[in-house]
Formats: structure tokens, sequence, C-alpha cells
């Protein structure tokens, strides 16, 4: 279970990197030009950030059991 939430914290963070990638490249946001719901888009902005911290938090876990090893 926790394998899979990895995983699609990871798919999460390359989707929002692609989507800053456009914003900032062609000044196009690939959420808001797919979705035209603003409730939608606001839950995937949430998605990504709450992929981030996931994210955040589950390397700097690794990094203290990596460290309590030594």
């Amino acid at each position: 279970m926790l394998k899979k939430l990895n995983n699609l914290a990871i798919i999460l963070l390359v989707i929002s990197g692609i989507v800053w990638g456009f914003v900032g490249l062609y000044r196009l946001n690939l959420v808001t030009y797919v979705f035209d719901r603003e409730w939608i888009i606001r839950i995937i902005y949430v998605l990504f950030g709450l992929s981030m911290i996931y994210h955040l938090l589950a390397c700097k876990n690794m990094g203290k059991k990596k460290g309590s090893k030594r």
C-alpha cells in the first residue's frame, strides 16, 4: 500500500512539473485548458501540493532510517 502511495506521489509530481513547465515556457496552463470546472482545478492543484508534502516527508524519513543504520 505504501509503495502504491509513493508511486502515485511521484506520478503527480511529474505531471505537476510538466504543467508548470508549460506555464513557464508557453504561458499555457494545461490544467485549466483541459478542465473547465473551478472545483476540479482546485482539487488537482491540492493533490499536486499534497504529493509534494508527502514526498518531502517520505524523503526526510528515509534519510533518518538510513542514518540510524550506521
